[in-house]
């Protein structure tokens, strides 16, 4: 009975400290790093996928409570986003689309740079003609155009 209390008891504080953690984490996400994200616009909208590593005590809260607290992180990140939600997140991915982010001016889609609130390793923009543009060491999205189809 013991050995159990003292597991209930590792699981809470765990649970705490994580959600402790998340909430700090506004600008600094300690306990997670983001190797790459791609962007890929379609008319007004883009769809984002991030791939990220977790350290290990935020691996194992994971693995045993599963993503929901991280989905803070990914509002937090794209918090300059008027229309952003978090479709899905795994262990080391996360689908985020983003509504109106570009606007139409004559025949040409505008989208405005913003602040991301985390540093990324690798962006790729993909443009509606499936062209692609990589950038590296990103902490906001680039000012871009593409053309209306």
């Amino acid at each position: 009975m013991k050995v159990l209390s003292f597991f209930v008891f590792l699981i809470v504080l765990s649970s705490a400290s994580l959600t402790a953690l998340a909430q700090e984490a506004d600008d600094n996400t300690d306990f997670m790093h983001f190797d790459k994200m791609v962007m890929r616009f379609e008319g007004t909208d883009a769809h984002v996928t991030v791939t990220y590593d977790l350290d290990t005590f935020a691996r194992m809260y994971v693995l045993a409570f599963g993503t929901r607290h991280l989905e803070s992180s990914f509002e937090n990140i794209f918090s300059e986003y008027e229309e952003a939600e978090v479709i899905q997140i795994g262990y080391d991915t996360a689908v985020i689309d983003l509504k109106d982010v570009s606007r139409l001016s004559d025949s040409y889609y505008l989208h405005d740079g913003r602040d991301l609130g985390t540093h990324i390793d690798s962006l790729d923009v993909i443009y509606p003609d499936g062209t692609a543009k990589t950038l590296t060491s990103v902490t906001r999205t680039p000012n871009i155009f593409y053309v209306k189809k």
